[in-house]
């Protein structure tokens, strides 16, 4: 990825203008152009640019396109059964990807080339999240939510399944899209404050967090880096509509205010 365009899904029931589908739009907002016509949601670049992966069908499957449009590969066989969206997430190396999958609920891993699928995570009485891959692939970042207290957390989970951390666990609403910046040092992530969505940022280690983009009313969430670091691409209701925003970013800057210690 170069940073020169960015892709976002439009979804509606009633699709009478045939605008569902992704589209990709360059970062000053002056063109966009429709590259999948279709009942599209949560699309991912691979790490290499050349595609892209999204949930289909409402939920139900996950896909795969070329990155600048053209047929739609299911992925995932449909024994898996993709019932609520699997939110895929590329590994760094862009040979795998991680779902959640059907009424399970496990933490799954699908190889791309081979097709093989293996579910490495599940913890009872938790509905889980998958959000993203540290950089060097060795863990998957996720948030478990408590089926009883709707509590939940955000948790580092080994690739294979065999390992897990506790990273974070101050927010009482469902994380979403967690995403970790492009040096490895920050997660951003979506979660539920005074029932609004918002942004907030902590170290990938877990720690302090604080906010980054809130506004009242209006939700804020899908956050994606910069493939730079300095920009954060969001969606937000704002404006009234789900909106694409772009904000300016200082790794460096967050960092020192997430250290300063708040006893």
């Amino acid at each position: 990825m170069d940073g020169k365009f960015l892709i976002y899904s439009s979804i509606s029931h009633n699709d009478s203008a045939g605008k569902n589908g992704i589209w990709r739009i360059v970062p000053d907002g002056s063109r966009e152009e429709q590259i999948f016509s279709g009942v599209a949601e949560h699309p991912k670049w691979s790490p290499d640019g050349r595609f892209i992966v999204f949930d289909g069908d409402f939920g139900k499957s996950i896909k795969m396109i070329p990155a600048d449009g053209g047929k739609p590969l299911s992925i995932i066989p449909d024994s898996i059964g993709i019932m609520n969206g699997g939110l895929p997430c590329w590994s760094p190396d862009g040979s795998k990807i991680a779902f959640i999958a059907g009424a399970t609920l496990n933490l799954c891993v699908a190889d791309i080339k081979t097709g093989a699928i293996k579910k490495i995570f599940r913890m009872d009485g938790k509905i889980p999240m998958p959000g993203c891959w540290s950089r060097d692939g060795e863990h998957i970042l996720i948030a478990l939510m408590d089926r009883e207290s709707r509590k939940s957390a955000m948790w580092k989970i080994s690739s294979d399944g065999k390992e897990k951390k506790q990273i974070n666990g101050h927010h009482q609403g469902l994380y979403r899209y967690i995403e970790l910046s492009p040096d490895g040092s920050l997660i951003i992530y979506a979660a539920m404050e005074e029932n609004e969505l918002e942004l907030w940022v902590m170290p990938a280690e877990g720690g302090k967090t604080m906010p980054l983009i809130v506004s009242h009313p209006g939700h804020n969430e899908c956050p994606s880096w910069s493939p730079d670091g300095k920009r954060i691409a969001f969606t937000s209701t704002r404006s009234g509509n789900f909106d694409v925003w772009i904000t300016d970013v200082n790794i460096d800057r967050i960092k020192k205010r997430l250290l300063v210690s708040t006893e």
